[in-house]
């Protein structure tokens, strides 16, 4: 990917130069013209006019060197061609290669023109083996040409407070990759860089990582050249110069600058690169070799809508990085015209600067988006299928202000009517006040996900009482997943954490003090009504944990009040002491086998106590059974006996005696 690096010309003019990377196959079949200027002794280069689309960089916007800084434009129109009519200079044909160039931008400030001076030059250049210097670029930004070089930029840079906005932009040979094609080719006469380096004795080339010279020239006078009479040539001289230097490769060429949409939600994720991850190792890289030297990362965003075929600048936002230098940044746009705008884009702006001195790094990137109604002013609603669940709600405390007795009172009117305060007419209403939530720590146990409680046929959860946790800490970033369990009659059953909309913290005791972790509060990963919780623990955070003699973890709840209590105490330990990890979990796995061997046979033993004392309990009815049935004999032979002895007596009705 090509890599953009800035450097400041003047105060009206910055120079963008994008190098190809080494290798590259973006590259240009078009043909090249080689001048020998024997009267400033240099070499120059550029394409033939029918190339303008395709590089700029033309003869008929092109100036050659005469001696005494002046400059003769290379005007097309002219017959004879300055270079035709000049003896000391002479021309040849660099054909049939295929050249990969790199890109060059001068932008402008706004509202620049180049009412002062007559004409600007700007020269690109790079120093052959024999001390020789190579024009590789030498274009006039004057009346003549202005109109075709001009270039107005629908996103404008935002750099020191200025708007630049206009640029011209031209394509030169890659330095980099001409060099390396002359240096490991076969046969160096055919290459490019040796066509273009022509001496008495064959070829030069270039001297290898030698910096980049760019010149901007500012011509204060023209006059024309005219010795025969009969074609006369403008020629400018230049009044002011301003050289910079531009290094081949460098340090910084694996920094670079990423923006793009989140794959976790609608935001966008945008940070400064190195080596294509993350620039924390080269900032600290930065900050070791300087004690002194602050290196910061200030991140500039622009927002455009395109409306039509108009880009509109809709916000632009400054972005000051100080620390986090190991994740991105994150940033939700707001269009102000969603409903219209065709697409939107954002440009990014990376300054990697050291606050000590000024020195700034400069990396661009963009992301684009078609059809971007979701970044619109209103978030899109997704109507539910079925109604929102209830919740549970605890530690609600309800206050009654007021007497049975003011239930048959004649009610109250509203507030200000017959001069009734509002206070008073609202002082009886039930208010709800939440109580801070405090756990019993001798009550509650943990799992890490290993263990006994069995989930289906393969898995099981290993449950850990209370402070013989073990879990191992990585000097990465960690995800520590913890699932409660409250102890009720002896039995494990998952603790209900959705009380009062608490919130819960891992702490850890270090030698440097306590650093605490809040829960990810994320329903993807964590389900509060069943106990699960998940930190995640940086790898900033796991280096200093690591560090410390002290291994002790706390878990607590914090109320909505701020009030902290504990709710469970654990220890970590290092990769290197996996064996402690693995005997608290045998350990845990033991004390559960014996729980449930104890448990089963008291069962056993209650069981068998139970099955005697229901035999015990038959034996006593079938007894009592028994004894029934005797009595119920006995008490029927008396009762026989008893009608046997006495007899109805009889009555006779004549005599009227009574007759035994």
């Amino acid at each position: 990917m090509a890599q953009s690096r800035f450097v400041s010309l003047s105060a009206y003019c910055v120079v963008e130069y994008i190098f190809e990377p080494l290798g590259s196959l973006n590259f240009i079949s078009e043909n090249f013209k080689l001048l020998v200027n024997e009267t400033s002794d240099v070499n120059q280069i550029f394409n033939e006019d029918g190339s303008f689309s395709v590089t700029k960089n033309i003869r008929d916007v092109s100036v050659v060197p005469i001696g005494g800084n002046k400059y003769a434009y290379l005007d097309s129109e002219k017959i004879p061609n300055y270079v035709d009519f000049d003896t000391n200079i002479t021309e040849t044909a660099v054909n049939g290669f295929n050249v990969v160039c790199d890109r060059v931008k001068f932008h402008f400030i706004a509202g620049f023109d180049i009412q002062g001076f007559e004409a600007l030059i700007l020269t690109i250049a790079n120093q052959q083996n024999n001390g020789k210097n190579n024009i590789f670029a030498s274009i006039l930004v004057s009346p003549e040409t202005i109109d075709d070089l001009i270039t107005f930029n629908p996103k404008p840079l935002f750099l020191s407070n200025a708007t630049f906005d206009r640029y011209v932009e031209i394509r030169v040979p890659s330095i980099k990759n001409i060099n390396e094609e002359f240096k490991t080719a076969l046969s160096q006469p055919a290459t490019f860089a040796a066509n273009i380096t022509p001496t008495d004795s064959g070829y030069s080339g270039f001297i290898y990582n030698n910096p980049i010279t760019i010149n901007l020239s500012e011509c204060g006078a023209r006059e024309n050249y005219n010795p025969s009479g009969s074609t006369s040539y403008a020629v400018f001289q230049v009044t002011e110069n301003y050289t910079a230097s531009l290094s081949q490769s460098n340090e910084f060429d694996l920094v670079g600058a990423s923006i793009s949409e989140s794959t976790a939600g609608d935001y966008i994720e945008y940070y400064l690169t190195y080596n294509s991850g993350f620039p924390e190792e080269l900032i600290s890289i930065l900050n070791r070799r300087n004690p002194s030297d602050d290196w910061i990362i200030i991140h500039q965003l622009s927002v455009f809508e395109q409306i039509g075929s108009a880009f509109v600048n809709t916000a632009r936002m400054v972005m000051f990085q100080e620390d986090s230098f190991d994740e991105p940044l994150v940033y939700r746009p707001v269009l102000k015209n969603a409903g219209t705008a065709v697409s939107m884009s954002i440009d990014l702006l990376c300054r990697l600067t050291n606050r000590r001195n000024g020195e700034q790094i400069i990396r661009e990137a963009s992301f684009n988006l078609i059809s971007p109604k979701k970044y619109g002013k209103k978030l899109n609603v997704i109507p539910l299928s079925d109604e929102p669940q209830s919740q549970k709600i605890y530690n609600k405390l309800i206050k009654k202000n007021f007497e049975t007795t003011n239930l048959f009172i004649e009610p109250t009117f509203a507030p200000g009517f017959d001069s009734t305060d509002f206070s008073e007419a609202t002082a009886n209403l039930p208010t709800v006040e939440y109580v801070p939530v405090f756990f019993s720590n001798n009550n509650i146990s943990v799992s890490n996900n290993s263990g006994l409680v069995k989930l289906n046929d393969t898995n099981e959860e290993v449950i850990f009482g209370p402070g013989k946790l073990r879990f191992i800490i990585g000097p990465f970033d960690n995800t520590v997943k913890l699932k409660f369990y409250s102890v009720v009659n002896g039995t494990n059953v998952p603790l209900d954490l959705n009380i009062n909309s608490a919130k819960y913290r891992m702490v850890f005791e270090t030698d440097s003090g306590k650093i605490s972790i809040d829960n990810a509060n994320s329903q993807s990963l964590e389900n509060l009504s069943t106990g699960d919780l998940l930190f995640k623990i940086s790898k900033d955070n796991s280096s200093k944990i690591l560090s410390s003699d002290s291994r002790v973890v706390h878990v607590t709840s914090v109320s909505q009040d701020g009030t902290e209590t504990l709710m469970y105490s654990a220890e970590w330990r290092a990769s290197s002491d996996q064996a402690d990890v693995d005997a608290a979990i045998l350990s845990a796995k033991q004390e559960a086998d014996d729980f449930v061997s104890t448990a089963a046979a008291d069962r056993i033993a209650e069981l068998e106590a139970r099955v005697e004392e229901l035999e015990a309990a038959n034996q006593r009815l079938r007894s009592n059974r028994g004894l029934i049935d005797t009595s119920k004999a006995v008490g029927a032979a008396g009762i026989v006996n008893k009608i046997g002895m006495t007899t109805p007596k009889k009555v006779s009705a004549n005599s009227g005696n009574l007759n035994n």
